[in-house]
């Protein structure tokens, strides 16, 4: 069930909401510290994982930073042909708290297979050891990287997609208003799914959706804990992006879930890209829940997510 507004379908997509309902048995994250939230993570892992791919390659490198040095995987399709191919640069979700270039591997691999592309997984320093705004030079950083070294990666530096999941899609715009700001070339297009991008909670999908639907108000508000300095700054205007200058932004895919708490305002920034004549397309998923990509091997719709991501991809 898709739709260009913001809206829930009827009832709820039948595994997501198993998906849900299994989450919210589960201890939740805001009754621990983020070493206990991430270990959990690990040990219980992600039996909706889509399975592996067939590539040409992939390759962990340690590439080299203003604040030190991170990880990034780097993803070769089958058919890259000795041509320069397009670039996807992805940052993961998990609320600047988890996540990491592991539990996103397969997902990486499909949208590398099936949009034929190199795709860089970043594994950026997360909160809350690093705050929101390093995070994200942090982010600008890998980016840059990946365009000064995008002909040995294979890449061409004219078609490079930059993108992500939740707080991967806050870092995505993120990295996209750095880029306008110190004047570096932007990406071709970004591509944000189920992006956070109003700190203050303020939308009444937040409400509606608090708790029941796997992303918590309870769980946002404790990621927020960890990657703001102080509780004020959520309303930093230069982290309010719904309040910033979107003009000259890449032109965007916006993808929304029908039952997240933050269905509201990725339609919101969807319009106020378009307010700013950006170039954008949004998809409302009306039945799902924030986070199926990443069950993508066990809700359909997480799959025909990577295929939608394929296709915006192949158009470059």
């Amino acid at each position: 069930m898709r739709s260009t507004d913001a809206v829930s379908a009827k009832k709820i997509n039948e595994i997501a909401k198993k998906v849900a309902d299994a989450s919210a048995r589960l201890p939740q994250i805001e009754g621990g510290s983020p070493e206990r939230a991430r270990a959990f993570r690990e040990e219980r892992g992600n039996p909706f994982a889509p399975g592996v791919c067939e590539l040409e390659s992939i390759e962990d490198l340690l590439i080299p930073i203003r604040s030190g040095e991170v990880l990034v995987r780097v993803y070769k399709p089958l058919d890259s042909k000795g041509e320069l191919s397009p670039g996807f640069v992805f940052y993961h979700g998990g609320g600047f708290v988890l996540g990491n270039v592991n539990q996103y591997d397969t997902i990486t691999q499909h949208i590398a297979a099936k949009s034929n592309c190199i795709v860089v997984s970043v594994d950026y320093k997360l909160a809350p050891d690093n705050k929101i705004k390093s995070i994200h030079r942090d982010g600008f950083d890998a980016y840059n990287w990946v365009r000064e070294n995008a002909e040995k990666l294979g890449i061409d530096p004219k078609r490079i997609v930059i993108g992500g999941d939740s707080a991967g899609g806050n870092l995505t715009i993120g990295v996209g208003l750095l880029c306008k700001k110190e004047k570096f070339p932007m990406p071709a297009c970004q591509i944000l799914i189920y992006p956070s991008v109003d700190l203050p909670m303020s939308f009444s999908s937040v409400e509606e959706f608090a708790s029941g639907y796997f992303l918590t108000k309870a769980g946002m508000t404790w990621f927020r804990s960890h990657y703001l300095e102080t509780a004020e700054q959520a309303n930093d205007p230069e982290l309010s992006f719904l309040e910033r200058d979107l003009g000259g932004l890449s032109p965007a895919l916006v993808v929304t879930a029908g039952f997240d708490p933050l269905r509201d305002e990725g339609k919101a920034f969807a319009d106020k890209l378009e307010e700013y004549h950006v170039e954008v397309s949004h998809i409302c998923y009306t039945d799902m829940i924030h986070g199926f990509l990443s069950f993508a091997g066990g809700i359909p719709a997480g799959m025909e997510l990577i295929e939608q991501i394929a296709e915006r991809v192949k158009e470059l």
